[in-house]
């Protein structure tokens, strides 16, 4: 009884640690990644209630460009030295405006993450991506996303969106 135990406990170990290791990310075209980069909605809310990483918040009220009379607020996140900016206008509406991540902690959607090697990147993606000086850049209309890579390791990833 005891020998039949020891067998289906190590099976059931086995069998769990297999699962893990056999996790991959299918690759995906940079415009479903640029669509959900974090894996959930850019809201002050979901990074607030994160609860894998503790952010610092700062909050800064704007006048509004269009409307001098209302005042949208600009929000960032940071953790340890990493930061994400969102504007929130007047409506509610809310926008990732920009972004540095420097901290492995701090995934995006597909497993991309700090440290990854420059080839384990690329195979995040059905598309070509164009490697200049160290840096990819993905693009689509208001935004941007470049990964700058040291030693073939991704080392900074920055964000830059523009609306009106």
């Amino acid at each position: 009884m005891k020998r039949t135990f020891a067998l289906i406990a190590i099976i059931a170990l086995w069998s769990c640690s297999a699962q893990k290791n056999s996790f991959k990310s299918e690759p995906v075209s940079t415009k479903i990644f640029l669509n959900n980069p974090f894996g959930f909605a850019e809201t002050t809310e979901n990074f607030s209630s994160n609860t894998t990483l503790k952010f610092d918040v700062e909050k800064v009220a704007q006048d509004n460009k269009h409307y001098p009379n209302k005042k949208d607020t600009i929000y960032t996140f940071t953790y340890r030295k990493s930061e994400i900016i969102i504007y929130k206008s007047h409506t509610g509406k809310e926008f990732l405006l920009a972004g540095k991540i420097v901290d492995k902690k701090m995934k995006l959607s597909n497993s991309i993450r700090i440290g990854m090697s420059k080839n384990d990147f690329l195979k995040r993606f059905t598309d070509h991506l164009k490697i200049k000086d160290d840096r990819i850049q993905i693009m689509d209309e208001g935004t941007k996303y470049t990964f700058i890579f040291k030693n073939e390791k991704l080392a900074q990833i920055d964000i830059d969106n523009y609306f009106d």
